[in-house]
């Protein structure tokens, strides 16, 4: 039945105004047909009525004062204030005169009856109306218990004396005729409930969770119309305003089972939430502890090989020639170096939030000429050619700096998943896109691929690919991950096309300068 009411939530004020009306025809033809006003004399019944009723309330009470720290946490204290009126005013009223061992009398239980529906009606007007309600408090709490003994003493002892409620006090016609005098006092309860019923349905519509509050508010209104002109009391006869008091508390209680599976659900998603970020955290680590590794050993064979060219050098027994392959392998090494140190320096940068991209018209033939040169400081035999389609002098909106790093990280890694002797693509197209101009820049390489699993990773901070033989890529795992960030910051993004035992294709684009 939640299941039910929380399906049919985006009708829900089009099932409480069917509800209302329905319970407006209803009460208008019993008003005037006296054969189908319903009461019945059943004295276990309507304490089970009631007792189910109280307990239900109870219970909504208790699972909304969990609900403080919401949106709507105020009015949901305040409602539930309500409810605990409602619920203990019924247990006690009900069982009262057991307890006390006093008469029943119709009119001071009518009493009774009245005070108690006004109290719980006038705490849902301030949860529900007020723009503003304020924090129940203590003081608050105090007083409403306070105010609720006080009326209920009053009614007890002075009930009697009062004008009468009932017409005729006899327990057969208890539930039939009212006074006009009813009819004045009973206006009270049930002004207040169309007041929370039309509060209810506001907030609804203005993004308020709680659509079985609205209906909870059309059932009390209408319990109140009916008792407008059929008296109800804490007695012994069930009427017509006590089904509407069991529907109530019913929609009350689906209610507060609703609230239970949303605290319920929330808790299973902060619990997955928690294990996915301990995940990630543990990942982190790893990977950090990886990376730390992967940054000394990188850092360890351009030192090394440093070291020994200069140990060479030394000797002063090379020829001009070695002398000169030395330098230029001297060189290399600390290309590589600067290479990795920017990578780290740029990873500091785009975690602490200051990473900035200057973008200014660059000639186009700067930046492939820039890439061209860094490749051949790389080691091997490959050759990088280099295929432009876009006419010379074109200049694009771009960071070079930035951007040639992008072209370095990708030259690199082409090469490293290359085999010797393997050649190495650099193309430029123009494309058009959206009326705007753009340059399409590829690195292609005729290595064995990427595996299909490692797409994802290797975009990621410290990701590394597998390869030919499942092995770890050598590197950091900062590059194609900086690489996607820089290109972003571009307006556009890099893109990957790899097939397995052919080679890889990445690619950008840059706006042309108009």
């Amino acid at each position: 039945m939640a299941a039910t009411l929380y399906g049919l939530r985006p009708g829900v004020i089009a099932l409480a105004a069917a509800l209302a009306l329905a319970i407006v025809v209803w009460s208008s033809v019993t008003l005037y047909t006296d054969q189908l006003r319903f009461a019945v004399f059943a004295p276990q019944a309507h304490v089970a009525v009631v007792v189910a009723t109280a307990s239900a309330r109870l219970f909504g009470a208790l699972v909304l004062s969990m609900f403080v720290t919401e949106r709507h946490g105020d009015r949901l204290l305040w409602v539930a204030a309500g409810l605990f009126v409602s619920g203990v005013g019924g247990l006690v009223l009900q069982y009262k005169n057991l307890l006390f061992g006093s008469p029943h009398d119709p009119n001071v239980a009518t009493y009774e009856s009245l005070l108690v529906w006004i109290m719980t009606a006038a705490l849902f007007v301030v949860g529900l109306v007020m723009k503003n309600p304020p924090r129940l408090t203590r003081s608050h709490v105090a007083g409403i218990l306070a105010g609720c003994v006080a009326a209920g003493f009053v009614a007890h002892e002075f009930g009697a004396f009062l004008p009468h409620l009932i017409a005729n006090p006899e327990v057969s016609s208890l539930a039939y005729e009212a006074t006009g005098w009813n009819w004045v006092v009973s206006m009270v309860p049930l002004g207040l409930a169309v007041a929370a019923t039309f509060g209810a349905a506001s907030l609804y519509r203005s993004g308020h969770p709680a659509g079985w509050l609205l209906v909870a508010m059309v059932l009390l209104t209408g319990s109140q119309l009916r008792a407008v002109f059929q008296p109800t009391a804490y007695s012994t006869v069930i009427t017509t305003a006590d089904f509407l008091h069991l529907g109530f508390a019913a929609v009350v209680a689906l209610g507060g089972i609703l609230k239970l599976r949303l605290i319920a659900a929330e808790r299973e998603n902060l619990l997955s939430a928690e294990k996915e970020t301990n995940h990630r955290l543990e990942e982190l680590g790893v990977m950090k502890a990886d990376f730390t590794a992967m940054v000394a050993h990188e850092l360890n064979g351009p030192l090394s090989a440093v070291r020994n060219l200069s140990d060479m050098l030394s000797c002063g027994e090379l020829s001009s020639v070695e002398r000169k392959r030395v330098l230029d392998e001297i060189q290399s090494q600390t290309d590589s170096l600067n290479a990795l140190v920017e990578d780290v320096r740029t990873s500091g940068s785009v975690e602490r939030g200051d990473f900035h991209v200057e973008m200014r018209p660059t000639p186009l033939d700067g930046i492939i000429a820039g890439a061209a040169s860094f490749h051949r400081t790389l080691p091997g035999e490959r050759k990088l050619i280099v295929d432009s389609e876009v006419e010379k002098g074109v200049k694009v909106l771009a960071d070079s700096g930035r951007i040639g790093q992008v072209l370095r990280n990708l030259i690199s890694n082409a090469a490293k998943h290359s085999p010797a002797g393997a050649d190495i693509e650099l193309r430029a197209t123009a494309e058009s896109k959206n009326g705007k101009e753009f340059v399409r820049i590829e690195v292609a390489d005729r290595g064995f691929g990427v595996h299909p699993g490692d797409v994802a990773r290797i975009f990621e901070k410290f990701g590394r690919g597998r390869d030919a033989s499942g092995g770890k890529v050598p590197g950091a795992g900062l590059g194609l991950y900086l690489s996607r960030r820089i290109v972003r910051r571009h307006g556009g993004g890099l893109s990957l096309e790899s097939t397995s035992g052919e080679g890889s294709v990445f690619a950008f684009e840059l706006e042309r300068d108009a």
